[in-house]
């Protein structure tokens, strides 16, 4: 965060004070948000799986967890005003949006939808042209994938069933050893999370994706009295739903308002690729979140990176995802972030360490916890107070963590994975999951992704295709839902639920079993979700559209019979980005420590091939210049004023996109792919 004004700006909208004591969770919201997991679950496979007709887990913050959260904020006023007694607290309603962030998560198109797709892919799509039976079959895990043809033509034919036994059997053994991985990736990134939880807490990180969800069940928040926030919600649900108008009646006037892409024509310009202009009201509020020094440095950085690209056609260097290597070198700069968060922790992960082998004693180390209020003081809705605590006890979280990663290389190997692969690309893999959770902690981007140059591209970069078995290239193209983007990954999500927990309060220790038992039953919901509507619906169906087949379901398998075939040579100029995107973040991160004038970011810099962030790049350009002027001539009180209009645009917006949504599925409309307010 930048000094001055505008970093305590931040701080001061979406950093309530925490309380002294917590909140025993409440059964009531645990029920109301697991019976609706298997309703959300049928929504994603409607309209993200089949329709793709809006993406809501592309971006920071969830529209249909937001749109869910805001009908339970107008219900709960009714029920306050006619039936008090069985009005919800605070902490209910928090409660059942943690449960429905954990669910989307991993139901969501950068989760279990890539993992369902690739293993059902490969069977029924080998032609003798392209040769995956005679190339691909051999290597695959058979207690992984399903091979028979007679329960997978149903699901591409559709206007079949899943509930007959010949259609369910063949699913349990592979999607049971699926479901016990994700669990045990869930556990594992839990357990990371609860263990830099605290030390985050000592260097003040504001978690803005949190803060949004705080702020609107705060519970004297002004938000709601505000002209400036009803205003921006009408602007910005009227804009979507006048898109909705025109998809239906061509004659209606819409707003241009989505991505649209535009490229130069000729060299060397057309080198900087496609360059998206889009204005989503939504945009602009999560871009206010922004630390005024980031939200400048995200849109330098990304025209930079075009430049680049221009300055490298012209000396010819025009090959795809090669020189100048943006990708890679933002690769190099998460590993120079990663370094950064353990190194300032490495205090804390001392104590940990102590706590984990006995030689601590605390309320976090299993030892007896004393309470924090009088015994027997309640909370307004009658529960019982707890204290504060974290989510796990250190030890528990610490050897949780080690016994989950052991699981996860375990499986692995197990399916055919060489040890020493398992253990390289898990340890990148969770390198740069804990650069993603640092960067969403505290800064709160609107999106962000690593695309296609994860675990699976560095190693083969670094020492070439040939060092890997047909079998540990399998299992990466397996794991590709891991690696395809690193976008919505449980530990990011994690973080912030964390921090709904603690500044709610709630109970941490019973947050943590609500959201293990979320991610449990999401995990087979989503499974079955994705069988249920496929069976009925169909791949070959023309209801089928978006991107699913293709990237999902084609892309991992293709890549792999190239692997096979003609197998990577190292990348010496890949392998060089990498070292000077590290090296280059680590001398940006010392220039703004030591001058308090330095204007860039090094995460502005790391994110700068980040192309779901670049079609967002005008809404931030744009609120940073308004950013700017607030702060500069009205100060933190016109900053303050300000956030009920930028709320408004988000809440607005979401909620007219999860009407949309509703809309769709109750008349059956299969509005065109794309044309809401997802695909980032």
């Amino acid at each position: 965060m930048e000094p001055g004004s505008a970093r305590r700006a931040s701080s001061i909208l979406l950093t309530p004070q925490a309380t002294p004591a917590a909140e025993r969770i409440s059964r009531r919201a645990v029920l109301i948000g697991l019976l609706l997991i298997p309703l959300n679950a049928w929504w994603f496979a409607q309209i993200e799986y089949v329709r793709y007709s809006d993406n809501c887990t592309t971006s920071a913050l969830f529209f249909n967890c937001l749109a869910v959260l805001l009908l339970l904020i107008g219900l709960n006023r009714l029920l306050v005003r006619y039936l008090p007694r069985h009005a919800f607290s605070r902490g209910e309603l928090l409660t059942i949006y943690v449960i429905l962030v954990v669910a989307s998560a991993l139901n969501g198109h950068d989760q279990l939808q890539i993992l369902f797709t690739t293993i059902v892919w490969v069977v029924p799509n080998a032609t003798p042209e392209n040769g995956w039976e005679r190339d691909l079959f051999p290597h695959l895990p058979k207690h992984l994938v399903v091979t028979d043809p007679a329960v997978l033509n149903p699901l591409f034919s559709g206007d079949a069933s899943l509930y007959s036994w010949e259609h369910l059997r063949p699913w349990l053994v592979p999607l049971g050893w699926w479901a016990l991985f994700a669990m045990m990736l869930v556990w594992t990134l839990y357990c990371f999370m609860a263990i830099f939880r605290k030390q985050w807490d000592r260097e003040r990180l504001n978690y803005p994706i949190a803060g949004v969800p705080l702020d609107m069940t705060a519970p004297n928040t002004v938000i709601y009295r505000s002209w400036l926030f009803w205003g921006a919600f009408g602007l910005a649900a009227g804009m979507q739903l006048l898109r909705l108008a025109h998809n239906l009646w061509s004659g209606v006037p819409t707003v241009n308002i989505g991505v649209y892409n535009y490229s130069f024509k000729g060299m060397p310009l057309s080198a900087a690729g496609t360059i998206p202009i889009s204005s989503y009201p939504f945009s602009y509020g999560l871009a206010y979140l922004l630390p005024l020094q980031l939200a400048f440095s995200v849109w330098f950085f990304m025209w930079l990176a075009r430049l680049e690209m221009v300055a490298s056609a012209m000396l010819g260097f025009t090959q795809f995802r090669r020189f100048p290597y943006i990708g890679q070198q933002g690769v190099g700069a998460y590993f120079g972030v990663a370094l950064f968060v353990v190194y300032a922790a490495r205090h804390h992960l001392r104590d940990v360490w102590e706590a984990a082998i006995g030689r601590a004693e605390g309320p976090n180390t299993g030892g007896p916890i004393a309470s924090i209020r009088p015994e027997g003081r309640m909370a307004a809705n009658g529960a019982a107070i707890r204290p504060l605590q974290e989510p796990l006890p250190y030890p528990l979280a610490f050897w949780g963590f080690v016994a989950g990663a052991a699981g996860m290389i375990s499986f692995a190997t197990m399916s055919g994975m060489a040890l020493g692969t398992a253990l390289a690309y898990f340890g990148i893999f969770l390198t740069i999951v804990l650069t993603l959770t640092r960067l969403r902690s505290e800064l709160g981007l609107p999106t962000i992704e690593l695309y296609q140059v994860g675990a699976d591209d560095i190693l083969q970069n670094l020492v070439g295709g040939r060092a890997f078995s047909a079998r540990d290239l399998t299992m990466m193209t397996l794991f590709f839902w891991l690696h395809r983007t690193h976008r919505q990954l449980p530990m990011p999500v994690d973080a912030d639920m964390m921090r709904i927990g603690r500044q709610s309060p709630l109970d941490m220790r019973g947050l943590s079993k609500v959201v293990l038992l979320a991610a449990a039953v999401a995990i087979i919901c989503a499974f079955w979700g994705f069988l249920h509507v496929t069976y009925n619906t169909g791949y070959d169906s023309a209801k089928f559209v978006g991107v699913i087949k293709w990237a999902f379901g084609d892309d991992p398998w293709r890549k792999l019979a190239t692997w096979l075939h003609s197998p990577r040579q190292p990348d010496y100029g890949a392998s060089g980005a990498y070292a000077f995107g590290m090296g280059f973040t680590v001398l940006l991160a010392y220039l703004r420590s030591q001058f308090v004038w330095w204007p860039f970011h090094p995460v502005g810099y790391l994110v700068a091939g980040s192309f779901g962030l670049f079609r967002l790049w005008l809404p931030i350009f744009l609120t940073w210049l308004v950013k700017s002027l607030l702060l500069r001539y009205g100060g933190l009180e016109a900053y303050r004023k300000a956030w009920p209009f930028f709320i408004g645009l988000i809440l607005g917006e979401f909620s007219a996109a999860f009407l949309r949504t509703v809309v769709d599925l109750a008349f059956t409309l299969y509005l065109p792919a794309s044309s809401g307010v997802g695909g980032l």
